[in-house]
């Protein structure tokens, strides 16, 4: 039965012997800008979409880093507060390096059945300007419904991409409480 030293030893060797394999070599800056422009292309194929809404319980801190809200009911004239992560939108490049980036936003307040109960177009305008295109791009949302009566509902926020012709919707089933 070989001894702990040998096999430490057996160990070390096999990870000396993987290491100089020419597919384990370390990456270099050039790898990760060659695979980051390989990324870019898929994105700039892939319709606009949502790879994630949700109701939050508070306002996001940053990409990925928020609290999904437990329930869809609502007290009357509690804010709804909405996080999404589009992908598939698009940079318009304005000179100097920049890109800008974003979405106008349009709301829709339905019943189930489809029927708009309320709305406004041009609700909100989310966009960015930046040296990179960001892919690590959120979206918070706030409405605060007054005067709604108790019932089931669908808030629906339409997306508007900036930089191209893409729109994609957002839609969320929600409830306000009998107060």
């Amino acid at each position: 039965m070989p001894t702990s030293i040998s096999l430490r030893r057996a160990a070390a060797a096999a990870l000396l012997l993987l290491a100089s394999l020419p597919w384990a070599k370390a990456a270099t800056l050039d790898d990760l800008a060659k695979a980051e422009a390989a990324l870019v292309a898929v994105w700039q194929d892939v319709p606009l979409g949502f790879r994630t809404t949700t109701f939050v319980a508070d306002a996001p801190q940053g990409y990925g880093v928020y609290t999904a809200r437990e329930t869809n009911v609502f007290a009357p004239g509690e804010p709804l507060v909405v996080y999404a992560e589009p992908v598939g939108y698009a940079w318009e490049e304005i000179g100097d390096g920049r890109f800008r980036f974003g979405f106008d936003v349009d709301l829709l307040i339905k019943t189930p059945d489809g029927t708009i109960v309320g709305g406004r177009e041009n609700f909100q305008r989310l966009a960015l300007e930046s040296r990179a295109r960001n892919r690590e791009f959120m979206l918070t949302l706030t409405l605060t419904l007054d005067g709604i009566r108790p019932g089931d509902y669908v808030l629906e926020y339409r997306t508007r991409d900036i930089a191209s012709d893409e729109a994609g919707t957002i839609s969320l089933p929600f409830t306000i409480a009998e107060p």
